[in-house]
């Protein structure tokens, strides 16, 4: 429920900011939380 609704700030920020960087952050920020859920290969 936590990362879903990371999702959705992070689309509510870029379309209301419409603001790069920060999108840019959210997305680099999912992509680690994934990299922590899996163990690396």
């Amino acid at each position: 429920a936590g990362f879903t609704l990371g999702n959705v700030v992070g689309m509510y920020l870029a379309q209301n900011y419409d603001v790069p960087n920060i999108y840019k952050k959210i997305e680099a920020f999912k992509k680690d939380v994934e990299d922590r859920k899996k163990p690396s290969e």
